[in-house]
């Protein structure tokens, strides 16, 4: 899975949110796991109440935006080194997500063909519908173009 380069979200972006224990991909939608109450927006480094990942069903979910950054595991204990060149980041570290804008991502749901002007809807683990499951998914923006050659597609994000 993958994001490209083609995107815009001049400063809609919210870096409240710290990713789960679980490596992913970036380019899908981020939904609420746990959530703090009041104003608990990681007070100090261990305290985690806004936790997001990709949740495996998207009915009454809440989405939060668009991953911008790869979550890769640790390699080792002893030996670990991040690519600082695409923005890699660990399991439960903050993570930036788009709310508002557009981006170019293949993680749209297996056996999806959408049209421009589809309304985009949060499907499972992460990836984008034109399906809205049970009438309780989420929707998340709307889809600009159809799949490329590569699967990609151009999907304007409006979380709010």
């Amino acid at each position: 899975m993958a994001l490209k380069p083609d995107r815009e979200y001049n400063e809609v972006t919210d870096i409240t949110n710290f990713w789960t224990t679980v490596a992913a991909e970036k380019g899908g939608v981020a939904s609420v796991v746990t959530q703090g109450s009041g104003a608990a927006i990681g007070q100090n480094i261990v305290d985690e109440p806004n936790v997001v990942g990709y949740v495996a069903n998207p009915s009454g979910a809440i989405a939060k935006g668009v991953l911008l950054q790869t979550v890769a595991a640790a390699m080792s204990a002893t030996r670990d080194f991040r690519n600082y060149e695409n923005g890699e980041i660990r399991p439960g570290e903050k993570c930036t997500l788009v709310k508002k804008g557009f981006v170019v991502t293949d993680m749209v749901a297996a056996g999806i063909t959408p049209t421009a002007g589809a309304a985009a809807y949060l499907a499972a683990s992460g990836y984008i519908s034109t399906a809205n499951y049970g009438s309780a998914s989420p929707q998340i923006g709307r889809f600009e173009t159809t799949k490329d050659a590569n699967g990609f597609v151009r999907v304007s994000i409006d979380i709010t």
